[in-house]
């Protein structure tokens, strides 16, 4: 979960994972990548999640974006923690943690889930978009497809399940720092490697003032196009499924 002066937000999405496992009976270990938060966002989340029993690491990073922050707390996650899947997700609560509820797992465990923001579902709607928000994801979604052949129109939504065993070899290879990660990160695994990767339909609730601004469309078309190099010219790697070995076992 990156989080950047989030003290505000990141309270009622504690709250929501709290309640979400509860419900479940299921036990779900959070990463917290501060990104070099000035508002004590980290201390707050820290104690907030003491208070409602949730098992959270809190990583404290210096202020580089969001990309950054994402890529640096899934590899220390994949390194840590002992589960099949790490859950993407932002710390505004924006897009609910019960949206895990409706993935449609498959019996391939190397298939990565990425979230598509729907109207409505059988639970809830979405928010409407403001209307600069609506044509800078559809200028994204006509660049990633001319530039990357990319096919899932939500390459953005931030919430998305990689398998842990295959999360070094796709973050290691994010050169992105800016808002275009997401769709780097979705080309090594399916353009590049074969990965599957399935939609999970969510629906989109706003929590205070977008931070994405107009300005960012043209580094980020720039961050594109540089992607797209990178996969002309062969720069990414094809990555395997990495064996894992039990202790004890040959080899551990």
């Amino acid at each position: 979960m990156p989080a950047f002066n989030e003290r505000e937000r990141i309270g009622p999405t504690l709250e929501a994972i709290a309640q979400y496992a509860t419900l479940h009976a299921v036990v779900l270990p959070i990463v917290v990548g501060d990104d070099g938060s000035q508002d004590a966002t980290g201390p707050h989340a820290r104690d907030l999640a003491a208070q409602l029993g949730l098992d959270l690491e809190l990583l404290v990073l210096p202020h580089r974006g969001k990309a950054l922050t994402v890529r640096d707390a899934m590899l220390h996650a994949a390194s840590r923690l002992h589960v099949d899947y790490l859950l993407m997700l932002d710390a505004d609560n924006e897009i609910s943690i019960e949206h895990l509820g409706r993935v449609d797992w498959q019996a391939d465990p190397t298939t990565i889930y990425i979230g598509r923001r729907v109207a409505t579902t059988d639970t809830s709607e979405s928010f409407r978009p403001a209307p600069l928000r609506r044509m800078m994801s559809a200028g994204m979604r006509v660049a990633s497809r001319l530039l990357l052949g990319m096919g899932h129109p939500d390459t953005q939504c931030g919430f998305k399940l990689f398998p842990r065993r295959l999360v070094a070899g796709l973050f290691g290879q994010q050169r992105s720092s800016g808002w275009i990660f997401d769709a780097e990160i979705l080309t090594i695994a399916g353009r590049v490697s074969g990965l599957p990767i399935r939609e999970v339909p969510v629906t989109w609730a706003p929590r205070g003032t977008s931070r994405v601004r107009a300005t960012a469309a043209i580094p980020s078309l720039v961050s594109l196009v540089a992607v797209a190099v990178r996969l002309r010219t062969g720069s990414y790697r094809r990555i395997g499924v990495p064996v894992e070995t039990v202790p004890g076992s040959p080899g551990a």
